[in-house]
């Protein structure tokens, strides 16, 4: 009896382990894991960088609205990975994720960027939304 009882917790665990997804904080720490190892394929699952668009596009001045979403889907993936800004800046620093918070759907994760060269500290924030699977998205990043 107690090791019939014993199997099914440890099944019920089994179970639900499998069914739980990421953290906001884990999938940050993937997401920036990614792009400092410039795999592409990662960025693109973990950021949805369509709506990463739709939002910069509506903060976007009017003369600034002649590039087209390919355009800047281009240039948000260049910035990420190879020689991009944000890859190489992240890549050069010593980053700390700090804690997450989560407000239903939509979270965000501050994390930390230690110049070790110079000792500066520059505090960054990734914003995050759950997706209709479960999984947690990156839609944004200061």
């Amino acid at each position: 009896m107690i090791k019939n009882i014993t199997m099914s917790m440890l099944l019920a665990a089994l179970i639900i382990g499998c069914n739980s997804h990421p953290s906001p904080r884990e999938v940050t720490i993937e997401f920036v894991g990614s792009v400092i190892d410039d795999d592409s394929l990662a960025i693109e699952e973990l950021l949805d960088v369509d709506l990463m668009i739709e939002k910069r596009l509506k903060e976007l001045p009017v003369m600034d609205s002649t590039l087209t979403p390919k355009d800047y889907r281009d240039r948000i993936m260049k910035n990420l990975t190879g020689e991009g800004g944000t890859r190489a800046y992240w890549s050069e620093h010593r980053l700390v994720v700090n804690d997450e918070v989560v407000n239903g759907d939509t979270a965000y994760v501050e994390f930390t960027l230690m110049d070790q060269e110079y000792g500066g500290i520059q505090y960054l924030t990734i914003y995050l939304y759950r997706s209709p699977q479960g999984n947690w998205r990156v839609f944004k990043y200061l």
